[in-house]
């Protein structure tokens, strides 16, 4: 959008027309934020997403890997827009589980991991303090060695803010 210059003489009708000129000039702004807001939150989705997708949910000792089933969608009320990764599998590919794959009990090798009380061992009864644990799922016993954590929202969200300025030149012009 660059700079607006609204010149003004001193006169009723001069003062009105400009007051008109900056109205339609407010409304264009407002869109473009609008459409800024869209693009930031489409492009962390998009990445996020891809990070999401073939992840390993469950690094399984017999059969295979089983994948997370993870979903990211935009949100947007009024002026506030969330980008959200639907599924159970989300937290786990975000954070990781068990010591196996992300180090020692107790810590995190997420850097946001400890701060939001996401711990490696720290859910549930604490199988992921052992670097194997099973569960049981449609009357299965599965033995698994965790999930590696892959930040996909954090890796989403610092790859977009590394290219804000260049969304919202191609926004703003």
């Amino acid at each position: 959008m660059g700079t607006k210059s609204i010149s003004v003489k001193l006169s009723e009708q001069e003062i009105d027309r400009a007051i008109k000129e900056l109205a339609i000039y407010k409304q264009t702004f407002l869109r473009k934020v609008d459409v800024f807001r869209e693009s930031v939150s489409a492009a962390i989705a998009k990445q996020a997403q891809s990070g999401f997708n073939g992840a390993v949910v469950d690094d399984l000792l017999e059969g295979g890997k089983k994948l997370a089933d993870v979903n990211v969608t935009v949100n947007h009320r009024g002026t506030v827009t969330t980008v959200i990764a639907n599924g159970e599998d989300a937290v786990w590919v975000e954070f990781g589980a068990g010591i196996y794959h992300n180090g020692a009990e107790g810590s995190s090798p997420h850097p946001k991991g400890t701060t939001l009380g996401f711990t490696i061992g720290g859910y549930g009864k604490g199988l992921g303090k052992k670097e194997t644990w099973g569960f049981f799922e449609d009357g299965q016993l599965f033995f698994t060695h965790g999930t590696p954590m892959r930040m996909p929202m954090e890796r989403a969200f610092l790859s977009v803010c590394n290219e804000i300025s260049q969304i919202a030149r191609k926004v703003f012009g």
